[in-house]
C-alpha cells in the first residue's frame, strides 16, 4: 500500500512537472482545407482525443455550448468572458504531433473572432484578448490537461494494482488448496500405514494360528 501512494505521487509530480513547460505561443495555421489564419497554439502531453475531450468539458463548465466535428470545435456568437467581453466565434482545432504511446503531444490551435469580422484576432489587432487567452491556455486548460493525466494515470495505476491483487489471491487459494490437499494425501498416507500394520498383525496371528493347528494335528496322529 505505501509503495502504492509512493508510486501515484511519483507520477502526479512528474506530470505536474511536464505539464509546467507548457506554453502558449501565436500562430498562423490552417483552420480548414479552406481557411488558415491568426491563431494562439500551444502543445500539451495528451492524445488528441484526451485534449479534445478536456477542452470541450472546460469550455463546457464555462457554459458554452459548441458543435464538434471531427478534430475541431466551433463556438459562433459567444460571449466569453475570461477572453473578452464581445460577441466571439471560436474555433479549436486539434493536431497530433507525436503519437508515442507514453508521451503523446497534441498541438491545439484557438482562432478567434470578434463581432462581426471574418478575419482572426492577432495581438497585432487586440492584444488584450490574445493575452487573455494566452492565460486561459497557460492556466485552466493546463491544469486540466494536468488533473486529466493524473486521473488517466492513477486510474491505469489502480487497475494495475487491482489486477496484481487478484493474480496474489489466486495464487494463495491455489496454496492453501495445495495445502489442503498435501494435508489430506498425508492422513491417507498415515491410515494407509495404520491399515498395513493392522494387515500384517492379522497376517502374523493367521500364521500363528495356522501353526496351532497343524500342532494339534500332529499329536491327534
Amino acid at each position: 500500500m505505501k509503495k502504492s501512494l509512493l508510486l501515484i505521487a511519483a507520477i502526479v509530480i512528474s506530470v505536474f512537472a511536464a505539464n509546467a513547460q507548457q506554453k502558449s505561443y501565436e500562430n498562423v495555421t490552417k483552420l480548414d482545407k479552406e481557411m488558415s489564419g491568426n491563431c494562439v497554439s500551444i502543445d500539451v502531453v495528451a492524445s488528441l482525443k484526451d485534449a479534445q475531450n478536456v477542452m470541450e468539458k472546460l469550455l463546457k463548465s464555462n457554459r458554452l455550448d459548441g458543435k464538434s466535428s471531427g478534430k475541431k470545435l466551433t463556438y459562433e456568437k459567444i460571449v466569453f468572458p475570461e477572453i473578452s467581453t464581445d460577441y466571439i466565434n471560436m474555433f479549436v482545432t486539434f493536431e497530433p504531433k507525436s503519437k508515442s504511446k507514453n508521451n503523446p503531444v497534441t498541438k491545439v490551435n484557438v482562432f478567434v473572432q470578434k463581432g462581426i469580422s471574418t478575419t482572426f484576432e492577432s495581438s497585432n489587432t487586440d492584444g488584450n484578448l490574445i493575452l487573455n487567452l494566452r492565460n486561459f491556455l497557460d492556466t485552466k486548460y493546463s491544469q486540466a490537461i494536468h488533473d486529466n493525466d493524473v486521473a488517466l494515470k492513477i486510474a491505469s495505476q489502480t487497475k494495475d494494482i487491482k489486477k496484481t491483487q487478484n493474480e496474489i489471491n489466486k495464487l494463495e487459494s491455489q496454496m492453501k488448496k495445495r495445502t489442503k490437499d498435501i494435508s489430506t494425501y498425508e492422513k491417507n498416507i498415515e491410515k494407509a500405514k495404520n491399515d498395513i500394520e493392522k494387515l500384517k498383525k492379522d497376517i502374523e496371528n493367521q500364521k500363528q494360528l495356522i501353526e496351532k493347528q497343524n500342532a494339534a494335528l500332529k499329536e491327534i496322529k
